[in-house]
């Protein structure tokens, strides 16, 4: 079967109820049905059979969509939109040249080249800020898990990455950093470069496939990448990556189960937090209600939960490409947040998610810290010194 009768057979699917408008983003934004997961369905069908020709204009609406699978999430007929989109997209990016500003280019070049990210972790070493060693031992383990730090987390998220690993010491588990280990591939399957993506998934699959023998996990602190791993074996079939699947986690699932049985102590601490849910912990991972149980350890900590069911506009590299979208989306979040008054900490499992609000709230003034779980976590910790 073609590509083409493949989009065109799964788009079948949709019945067109409508039920998935209220949940996406780009609707509530501009209120049409091209900006809608139904009407990009449709589109994409058009496309796919030949009754529709594709310009730039038509281009930039699908190319909206911000891949938050909220439609997914709630769709009734199961429709696999995050399929379809990928396939179109792949047949889209070949057929016309499309345009990317000189941040974004320069961003995604970044996050995406690993002898570039190796300079950011000698500059954090010559500066004298703290960087990833390659293996974290700790006495009387329970286990070792490798850690899967993705593009953003050495170069922007270094002091998180070390927070993870100290709680995950905490708990009893070694911890080892792979080199060479690449982007999860996100970025590329969002640029509609599937055969990029399969790249760096078969790269990530060798360079942790070691590691697969001794570690009972491979942890990742971005729920982005935690989804995108969680997914190799269903974008890439064979039983290598079916085994890398197996031993993903999301650090806030690893660090939920791991709490049943072994919980180290923590500090009350007497604070309000607003607690922000991903589109990816929610809509991919479907993990979502385990972040407020890892966060209720924390003694005495009052949380108060940001509405999670429109997407706060960062979508990986989605903020550089439609900063106007991506900035309304985050304004809405940002005037809610304003009512939570007595709250000065917002705790993200997002890494870009985190970037994003702390760019937000810098704007407008407020004087409230982004942090993440395991960070939070990490200083609440007791009687534990690293």
């Amino acid at each position: 079967m073609t590509v083409q009768k493949t989009i065109s057979q799964l788009a079948n699917q949709c019945v067109l109820c409508g039920l998935c408008l209220p949940h996406c983003p780009t609707y509530q934004v501009f209120h049409t049905e091209n900006e809608s997961p139904r009407g990009r369905i449709s589109l994409f069908k058009a496309l796919a059979d030949g009754d529709l020709s594709l310009t730039d204009e038509l281009f930039e609406s699908l190319d909206h969509c911000l891949g938050c699978r909220a439609c997914e999430n709630m769709c009734p007929s199961e429709v696999d939109y995050s399929k379809i989109s990928d396939l179109s997209r792949q047949q889209l990016v070949q057929s016309i040249q499309t345009q990317q500003s000189v941040k974004q280019k320069i961003t995604e070049t970044l996050l995406q080249n690993a002898p570039l990210r190796s300079l950011a972790r000698l500059s954090n070493r010559l500066t004298g800020q703290s960087s990833l060693e390659q293996y974290y031992p700790v006495d009387n383990a329970f286990g070792k898990v490798a850690l899967f730090t993705g593009c953003t987390g050495e170069l922007f998220e270094t002091q998180t990455l070390l927070d993870g690993i100290r709680l995950l010491n905490a708990c009893g588990y070694e911890v080892v950093v792979p080199e060479n280990q690449h982007c999860c591939g996100a970025i590329k399957r969002r640029q509609g470069d599937l055969d990029g993506m399969y790249e760096q998934i078969h790269d990530n699959i060798e360079c942790f496939k070691p590691y697969l023998k001794d570690c009972q996990a491979i942890i990742s602190l971005n729920n982005h990448c935690s989804g995108q791993l969680k997914e190799y074996v269903h974008l890439m079939i064979g039983s290598d990556s079916q085994a890398m699947t197996e031993h993903s986690f999301d650090i806030i699932a690893f660090l939920a189960q791991v709490f049943e049985q072994h919980s180290p102590d923590f500090l009350p601490l007497e604070q309000e937090v607003i607690l922000h849910t991903s589109c990816s912990l929610k809509n991919v991972l479907h993990e979502a209600p385990l972040l407020e149980r890892v966060l209720d350890t924390i003694p005495e900590l009052k949380i108060n939960k940001l509405d999670a069911k429109i997407c706060c506009g960062t979508a990986g590299s989605y903020r550089l490409s439609y900063p106007d979208i991506a900035g309304q989306l985050l304004d809405n979040k940002l005037q809610k947040i304003m009512g939570y008054n007595k709250s000065k900490i917002l705790v993200s499992s997002n890494l870009g998610c985190s970037l994003h609000y702390r760019q937000g709230l810098k704007k407008q003034g407020l004087d409230i810290e982004v942090v993440h779980p395991v960070g939070l976590l990490a200083r609440q910790l007791r009687n534990v010194e690293f």
